[in-house]
This record gives structure tokens, sequence and C-alpha cells, in this order.
């Protein structure tokens, strides 16, 4: 392991310019677009993926790597479920509420500024959004950041 100079090292270096607007479009499409397929892929058990026929007759075959993939995809999705629950529960108490009301118990945008009790405008503009971002910055198993270009 290297030793690294901190007197050379800016926190834009580190941690580079977040552009808000396509991390929160990011983390919104992930949580209600990637995370149900995750969940639908996770509800198969391993045994009901194809798996290798052993016929004693050698040949080519393209169902083995198929089946790797298959495998691989859903432990992987396995990993993407696991780690949304730590994530959220990372995030300020607002921020767990929204997240846990929108994309595991389903509510609508407009029953989350009720249980809330908050304006449209504000949750639209403030709490939402602020749930979002603090959401792409607990979620470690990828950086759902987008970063502002150079």
């Amino acid at each position: 392991m290297t030793d690294i100079d901190f007197k050379n090292v800016s926190m834009s270096d580190v941690f580079p310019e977040v552009d808000e607007k396509k991390t929160r479009q990011k983390v919104a499409s992930f949580l209600s677009r990637t995370l149900p397929r995750m969940v639908r892929i996770t509800s198969k058990s391993l045994t009901e993926l194809r798996s290798q026929r052993l016929d004693g007759m050698p040949k080519a075959s393209s169902s083995d790597n198929d089946s790797d993939r298959r495998i691989v995809q859903h432990l992987y999705a396995e990993q993407v479920v696991k780690q949304v629950k730590p994530a959220i529960s990372q995030c300020d108490q607002e921020s767990q509420d929204i997240l846990n009301m929108l994309y595991l118990k389903n509510y609508s945008d407009t029953q989350c500024c009720m249980e809330l009790k908050r304006s449209k405008s504000v949750y639209s503009h403030v709490y939402k959004p602020q749930a979002l971002l603090e959401f792409a910055d607990c979620y470690f198993l990828d950086d759902l950041h987008v970063y502002q270009a150079e």
C-alpha cells in the first residue's frame, strides 16, 4: 500500500462535482425500474435455472455459458436487493420515509405528500430530491452518481 500525500490532494480530486439533476434521475430509475427487476430475478430459485445436461455425449453447447450467465445475474441481483435497505437506513429519517414509501411500499408522490404532511411543491423541490441524492451517497454496490464533465 502506498502512502498518499494529502497535502497535494484537493476535495474535487477525491469527490468530483456531482450533476445533481442527472444523479436524481439515475437513482429514481434505479429504484423504480432496476430494483423491481432485481427483485423479480431473485424470486427464482437457483434450481429453476437451466442446469447442465449430462448425457455422456460430448457436444459444444452454448447453454453452459447461458446457465453460468444466469447464475451470475441471480447472484448480482441478490446483492442489489440486499444493499438497498441498508442504504436507505443510512439516509436521514425524512429521506428514509420518502424512499420507503415510494419504492418499497409503492406509494404515489401524492400519497407521500399527504403522509408526510408536506405541500406538493416543497416535497417535489426539496424533500424528494434530497432523498434521491442521499440514497446515491449511501448505496455502495454501484456508483449511482453522475458527475459533471470537466
